[in-house]
């Protein structure tokens, strides 16, 4: 059964609905939500705007102004930029709402950016939008990328399964740190890691996780949207680091009941008066 993720909590379709919303929305709102990008970004045209966003379109990036105001502005300066330019990897659509894992090109301080955002639809357009990016960096200790690794979405029918699983081990390994905890929800043996700053195995994520309390700082993470399809699980948090105040996009792909890759991004909230909408990061 497809749900509707709601900020606060999950709301369910019943059968009927999500048998039609599958057979006659799933696919499209994620072809919908590519396209909509790769109009943007690799054709440069600005009117996509008008033909994949709703007219009350909410924007939820405090890097970008509200409304279709807002993104027609962003759609234009990335029109003026001869190098831009996107490669999507994963798409997620759960219920009315549709992940895209993508690396920028071209657009921004940095050459390449690697990016989550979020749509949520409404009667076949975007009605609001979150997103997070951080630069693409060199790979990491196991010599993996921000990008590589499994693509394609299985075991659909485990979909619930493994969002519980995921928002288990969020909220006790990271939330109430119990890291003694990990192995119940994390494969050792196969866990890949795609973080810049971490290497495959749960023994890196232990180091990783004790150097930064060793320098003073603590995690303080909320949970505040858990998106699943399949064996893909991406859960964006507020993150109270010691880097500052930080919104998480964490993707882990779930093999047999348990955590066994991960994918992230961890994009700086910028200062209250610095936002250029009011509706919040999350």
């Amino acid at each position: 059964m497809l749900l509707a993720v709601i900020a606060g909590g999950i709301g369910t379709l019943s059968d009927a609905q999500s048998q039609d919303r599958t057979v006659t929305t799933s696919d499209t709102l994620g072809a919908n939500a590519r396209q909509a990008m790769i109009d943007i970004f690799r054709k440069k045209d600005p009117t996509a705007v008008d033909r994949y966003f709703g007219e009350r379109f909410k924007q939820h990036d405090p890097n970008l102004a509200d409304g279709l105001a807002g993104m027609k502005s962003f759609a234009a300066e990335v029109a003026s930029s001869p190098a831009a330019d996107i490669t999507i990897y994963r798409t997620l659509v759960d219920g009315d709402f549709v992940l895209l894992h993508s690396r920028y090109e071209g657009v921004g301080r940095h050459a390449s950016m690697i990016a989550f955002d979020l749509f949520r639809f409404d009667r076949g357009k975007i009605a609001e939008h979150w997103g997070g990016q951080e630069a693409e960096a060199p790979p990491n200790l196991s010599g993996r990328t921000q990008v590589d690794g499994p693509t394609e979405v299985l075991d659909r029918e485990k979909t619930e399964e493994n969002r519980t699983l995921v928002r288990t081990y969020r909220e006790t390994v990271m939330v109430s740190l119990r890291f003694d905890r990990i192995e119940e929800f994390v494969e050792d043996a196969h866990y890949a890691q795609h973080a810049s700053q971490i290497g495959d195995g749960i023994a890196r994520l232990r180091d990783r996780i004790a150097s930064v309390a060793k320098e003073g700082g603590q995690l303080y993470l909320t949970p505040r949207r858990f998106v699943a399809e399949g064996n893909f699980v991406l859960v964006l948090s507020e993150g109270d680091l010691p880097s500052g105040p930080t919104a998480l996009y964490d993707l882990f792909r779930v093999e047999n009941g348990k955590i066994v890759e991960h994918w992230d991004v961890l994009t700086p909230i910028p200062h209250r008066d610095q936002w250029r909408n009011s509706n919040g990061p999350f």
